[in-house]
């Protein structure tokens, strides 16, 4: 069972997503997703991310500190056979996440000019 290929971590506006490639064969693949904080020094299963047939995986709730270094990894599975674990770099969420700009609102009030500022989505 091959290996799954472009292992890329992505985050916006803190949704965080792990990515992935795989070559399509007959049979259905299915994945499993692992994460290791700095901090734990072990893989541990993302369980909402264990045997799933997409080709990408919502890790957010995994990362509970955002300055710490976290690697990901994800492995398939098909019949009986599992693939060998393909493994991402490095990923710090402080310094990879892109932001972006927050949504305005403006109304009026009489003689005043309301403006509400709301994270973005």
């Amino acid at each position: 069972v091959p290996s799954p290929t472009q292992i890329a971590v992505t985050a916006e506006n803190f949704k965080t997503f792990l990515h992935w490639q795989y070559p399509a064969i007959s049979e259905t693949a299915y994945f499993t997703v692992e994460i290791k904080p700095y901090n734990l020094g072990t893989y541990k299963a993302v369980l909402t991310c264990v045997n799933i047939s997409a080709l990408f995986c919502d890790v957010s709730g995994e990362i509970d500190d955002p300055f710490s270094s976290h690697w990901l990894r994800v492995k398939a599975a098909v019949d009986s056979e599992q693939s060998e674990y393909a493994e991402s770099s490095e990923f710090v969420l402080q310094q990879q996440v892109k932001i972006g700009p927050p949504l305005l609102h403006l109304s009026r009030h009489s003689d005043n000019i309301i403006v509400d500022i709301y994270q973005p989505p």
